[in-house]
C-alpha cells in the first residue's frame, strides 16, 4: 500500500512521515499559492529525511517549467493537475491530481486519455460529503477502475473505516496531507497516528 504525504510545509512532518516509511512526501512549489514553501527550505528539509521519493507539486506552473525544476532541484517525481500539458512531462514520475467524482463512469475517459504520461493518479474525494459511503455504495465498480489506473485516494474518512475501504476499493494507496506546527517543532499526529494504526505500520 503506498502513501504519500502531501504539502509538507516543516521538517517535524517531513521527518515524522519518513519514520512511517510513506513512499513519497510532497511540497508545494506553487509560488503564490496556500502552503508554498520556498524550494530552498524543501532543500534543506530532504537533507534530514531518507526513504521517500521527494515530490515537487504544482497547481498551473507551465510543463516546461515543471521540468525545469524537477531537474534542477533533483526530484524525484512531480505532481500536476488537469490544467497543466503532460506531454512535455514524458519521462518523469508523474502524479496527476484529480478531483473525484460520485460516478467513476465520469473519471475512466478521463484518466485512460492521460494514461500514457502519469505513473500514479492522486484522485482527490476531500470535497465529497460522505465520501466513503459513495465509494463503497459502488465498490465493485470502483474496484474495477482503481485495477486499471494505479490511484492513491484523498478522502475525509475516520481512521476506523479505512480496512473496510481499502479492502473493498483496491487502491495503489493513500494520499495523507501535512499541516502547520503547532510551534517549531512541536505538533500533535494523534489523528495521522490511528491512520497509521489501521494500516498497520
Amino acid at each position: 500500500m503506498l502513501v504519500k504525504a502531501s504539502g509538507i510545509t516543516n521538517l517535524t512532518d517531513a521527518r515524522y512521515f519518513a519514520a512511517r516509511e510513506v513512499h513519497f512526501l510532497g511540497f508545494n512549489l506553487e509560488e503564490g499559492t496556500e502552503g508554498f514553501i520556498d524550494p530552498v527550505f524543501m532543500k534543506a528539509i530532504r537533507e534530514w529525511v531518507e526513504g521517500p521519493k521527494i515530490v515537487g507539486e504544482f497547481d498551473r506552473t507551465p510543463a516546461g517549467a515543471v521540468r525545469e525544476a524537477a531537474e534542477f532541484y533533483g526530484l524525484n517525481a512531480v505532481q500536476v493537475t488537469l490544467a497543466q500539458e503532460l506531454a512535455p512531462l514524458e519521462g518523469l514520475d508523474v502524479i496527476l491530481h484529480v478531483p473525484g467524482a460520485a460516478a467513476p463512469a465520469l473519471l475512466r475517459p478521463l484518466l485512460q486519455a492521460r494514461a500514457p504520461w502519469v505513473s500514479w493518479f492522486l484522485i482527490d474525494f476531500s470535497h465529497l460529503d460522505n465520501a466513503g459511503a459513495q465509494l463503497l455504495a459502488q465498490a465493485p465498480v470502483w474496484s474495477a477502475l482503481f485495477a486499471d489506473f494505479p490511484a492513491l485516494l484523498a478522502l475525509d474518512a475516520p481512521a476506523a473505516a479505512l480496512p473496510e475501504l481499502l479492502t473493498a476499493l483496491h487502491p495503489a494507496g493513500l494520499a495523507l496531507r501535512g499541516g502547520a506546527e503547532e510551534r517549531v517543532g512541536v505538533k500533535s499526529f494523534e489523528e495521522i497516528d490511528a491512520v497509521f494504526e489501521e494500516l498497520g505500520r
